[in-house]
């Protein structure tokens, strides 16, 4: 895996047996919905993007004549994360082991998210190095990103509050502002 700056791509992909694959098609649109889901995995902090995809042909966008139907359909997975790689699969093992279950648990040869080195040896064994990514901000982390948002909502919400403030309240209100965004962002 990559080290070379903030912002760590990783793609893996994995074989399934194909009554997974079925599973996975059926309950994914009910995952993509759902906090219950996708929250611990926001609470994280530190994913930019992550993405998963069944495929069981190549090219996969081909239908009919066109594409060479797979022995067995693939789970294409691709994130962009801050920090070391190693980190974030700890990261996962750890805080959405029960998430991962539900993902790789017909994968062949998925080992389980514990114990976390067994788990490593399986994502390694499945990385395809990334030839190229793109991310918005290379040098700022997903947290600073929402930071900044919440710090722009914070001031534009000061700017209308304050704008009929007297000069001697605004530079008051001002210094709350400062004080609020500092401590709370």
């Amino acid at each position: 895996m990559r080290s070379e700056g903030r912002i760590q791509p990783i793609t893996i992909i994995s074989p399934v047996r194909p009554w997974w694959a079925t599973w996975l098609k059926a309950t994914w649109p009910f995952a993509r919905g759902s906090r219950l889901v996708t929250r611990p995995l926001v609470k994280l902090g530190f994913i930019n993007f992550a993405h998963w995809s069944l495929f069981d042909r190549v090219p996969a966008s081909a239908r009919g004549g066109g594409a060479r139907r797979l022995p067995q359909p693939y789970i294409l997975f691709q994130s962009n994360f801050n920090g070391h790689a190693s980190l974030y699969i700890d990261a996962f093992s750890l805080v959405v082991r029960g998430r991962l279950w539900l993902l790789w648990a017909g994968a062949y040869g998925y080992p389980g998210a514990r114990p976390m080195e067994r788990f490593k040896c399986f994502i390694m064994k499945h990385q395809v190095p990334a030839q190229h990514y793109w991310t918005a901000y290379p040098e700022a982390s997903s947290r600073m990103v929402v930071s900044a948002l919440a710090a722009q909502r914070e001031l534009e919400r000061f700017a209308r509050d304050a704008a009929a403030l007297p000069a001697g309240e605004f530079a008051a209100a001002y210094e709350r502002f400062l004080t609020d965004v500092q401590e709370h962002l």
